[in-house]
């Protein structure tokens, strides 16, 4: 008779990923998250540019999104910015914590759409008037994704799904996103399908 004790079955839990698309107006963000959430074998969480705090992340985006945020302010107040920076700074930090971990723990995928980068590529619509170089020290203080996607595609193609932007603001947010550190471009003129599945081989 053996002394051993029974053997025990370990059922390994994985840990998810944390993955954020962000990108021009007109790109395709919200439509490549979509196609991403629903090629996931498994539980998915979605939320839009920040993470809720009393409320649960969705399973993924809804059927209508807020209209895009204003850039045409250019000048402000930089004390007022500051107050905003440091605010969105704490609450992105507790949606962190409470939500986004959690749900990583429990082998969820989660997918945001945009998140704190606009604060380098485009802080007028986030009220920030700071120096670029104050941006990016800030952009470093915000909790880090496991993969920021940068969704980019001609001019034209934009143009066709954005009609109301001109030809230069589409090249001034190409050029701007183009700039942002640490993101990883994909060519979104391939159809959202085809950017989804790439994004999800790399994040493996």
């Amino acid at each position: 008779m053996s002394n051993r004790p029974p053997q025990r079955t370990v059922q390994r839990r994985y840990r998810g990923r944390f993955v954020v698309v962000v990108g021009p107006d007109g790109v395709g963000k919200t439509t490549v998250a979509r196609h991403l959430v629903g090629l996931v074998d498994g539980p998915t969480a979605y939320f839009h540019f920040r993470p809720p705090v009393l409320t649960p992340m969705a399973a993924g985006p809804p059927d209508s999104m807020d209209p895009p945020l204003d850039k045409s302010s250019s000048t402000g107040s930089v004390v007022l910015g500051w107050v905003r920076i440091l605010r969105n700074l704490m609450w992105f930090w507790i949606g962190y914590l409470f939500r986004i971990r959690p749900a990583l723990s429990r082998g969820t995928v989660v997918v945001g759409d945009r998140w704190a980068y606009g604060y380098v590529a485009q802080p007028g619509a986030l009220k920030f008037f700071g120096p670029q170089s104050v941006a990016r020290w800030a952009l470093a203080l915000f909790p880090r994704p496991d993969l920021v996607v940068n969704l980019a595609a001609p001019p034209e193609v934009i143009r066709e799904r954005k009609a109301e932007l001109s030809p230069e603001q589409i090249e001034a947010e190409l050029e701007a996103w183009a700039g942002v550190p640490g993101v990883w471009s994909v060519d979104a003129s391939r159809g959202p399908e085809e950017t989804a599945r790439a994004v999800l081989m790399a994040l493996g």
